[in-house]
């Protein structure tokens, strides 16, 4: 078990979640949690009045203009369907349908329950007994965190980390949202213990996924995590 002191810091390596959080903005930050609640800076769309996709408050409105401007399946030259969800034929821009499809595919990084960082750990000191000293030669490494917000204070959060190719458990925890601390309320925050990266003893690499839920209610989307060398982190 990794027991060494470190601090968090966000991860900013493709693959792995990149975001460190204080607040939320937007619709879901004016109700009670849900499951799609947006990290700090995003929004939901609203291409229609289920997409919660989270995005930058810049493009919602775009998406609001798009909505209203009635123009709708055929298209004329220089437009596409937006495509934002299946059967979205809104007519726009071929920027902004590219822009659908990228936060589409970011969506599952922008929520605020499951939100992964790593914890910085310092590597093993030299063992000296008398005028003898050993080592592991472990370097400095880092441990995937798992931290979520806006959960209801006192509930129970599972957190589980699954092998990508066979869904395997590799890890699972068990934490308590927080009333108070730092940050918003219904906070919660643990350490996996998962390298993510360094550590010359540590060979197997990571390629597995993160996901949460709270007294037992519907699992978070999978949230991918992979050991990556240190210096691409």
């Amino acid at each position: 078990m990794l027991t060494r002191s470190g601090k968090f810091v966000a991860i900013t390596a493709s693959g792995c979640l990149a975001m460190s959080v204080l607040g939320v903005t937007g619709a879901a930050a004016e109700t009670a949690f849900a499951p799609d609640t947006c990290a700090s800076g995003y929004v939901w769309r609203g291409a229609r009045p289920s997409d919660h996709v989270c995005v930058d408050p810049s493009v919602r409105d775009r998406t609001r203009s798009e909505n209203a401007s009635g123009v709708w399946h055929a298209c004329t030259t220089g437009f596409v369907w937006r495509e934002a969800y299946p059967g979205d034929y809104r007519c726009v821009v071929p920027s902004s349908r590219t822009q659908a499809r990228r936060d589409n595919d970011s969506a599952v990084r922008r929520l605020a329950w499951v939100i992964m960082v790593k914890r910085n750990h310092a590597g093993s000191r030299p063992s000296c007994d008398g005028g003898s000293c050993s080592t592991t030669n472990e370097g400095p490494y880092q441990t995937v965190v798992v931290r979520g917000y806006y959960l209801t204070p006192g509930i129970q959060v599972t957190i589980q980390v699954k092998r990508a190719s066979d869904d395997r458990v590799l890890w699972q925890g068990r934490t308590t949202a927080q009333a108070g601390g730092k940050g918003p309320a219904g906070s919660y925050s643990i350490d996996t213990e998962r390298v993510l990266c360094g550590g010359s003893s540590f060979a197997p690499p990571l390629t597995a996924y993160v996901v949460v839920r709270g007294d037992g209610g519907q699992w978070s989307p999978r949230v991918p995590i992979a050991w990556r060398p240190c210096g691409l982190v």
